[in-house]
């Protein structure tokens, strides 16, 4: 009884240890499902709307056409963006805070737009001015991530519309940027010990056998 005990113990310890070095990142960007749209305003089920802006994004060139239940069920919440609205557009959002040469992992839901031509279809993510990648044929919604490099000062991340300019496009949902969590040397001399301590006992325990 007594080594099982210290063996729960041990694995407590590495436990709550590893949480520690693996604590949830935190989420950078600001609306990334686009709940929220200007103030009090909503979208009813079944409806639509194209936006000049909405909370933490600016619309570019033709403005952010956001769906309720139309041409597709959102990935995450309610609602979800689809940027050929009349013509390609595109939307933006400024973040601040970022350290200068940390990496931060980028990853976003899209989906092509059901019976509608492949041609039509795309998506281009830009960093800071520079496109880091462009996507076609994502049948049905497909997370996809990114590695991009934090700048000097506020960085800019933008998502445009590719394809054919006929109002038909790519969806776009659930956008999240967080940087992983470094652990401290200390974290994992912490880990070690635990780990090591459930080793002592487990070949212990085996010897007593």
């Amino acid at each position: 009884m007594r080594f099982i005990t210290i063996a729960k113990s041990a694995a407590v310890v590495a436990a709550l240890v590893a949480g520690q070095a693996y604590a949830a990142p935190v989420e950078l960007i600001t609306n990334g499902s686009f709940e929220t749209l200007n103030g009090n305003q909503s979208l009813s089920n079944g409806s639509w709307s194209i936006y000049n802006n909405i909370n933490g994004w600016r619309g570019l060139d033709y403005g952010i056409e956001v769906r309720n239940n139309v041409a597709g069920t959102a990935f995450d919440g309610k609602y979800f963006v689809e940027l050929d609205t009349t013509y390609n557009s595109g939307m933006e959002q400024v973040i601040s805070g970022l350290n200068a040469g940390k990496h931060y992992t980028l990853s976003f839901a899209m989906a092509d737009r059901a019976g509608v031509a492949s041609a039509s279809q795309g998506l281009q993510v830009l960093w800071n001015g520079s496109k880091v990648a462009e996507y076609t044929n994502a049948s049905g919604w497909t997370v996809q991530t990114l590695d991009v490099v934090a700048g000097l000062g506020s960085n800019k991340l933008i998502f445009k519309a590719a394809g054919i300019s006929d109002s038909y496009g790519t969806s776009l949902d659930k956008v999240s940027l967080v940087a992983a969590p470094v652990p401290e040397p200390e974290t994992y001399g912490m880990l070690l010990a635990g780990l090591a301590l459930m080793g002592a006992v487990v070949r212990r325990k085996a010897r007593k056998a």
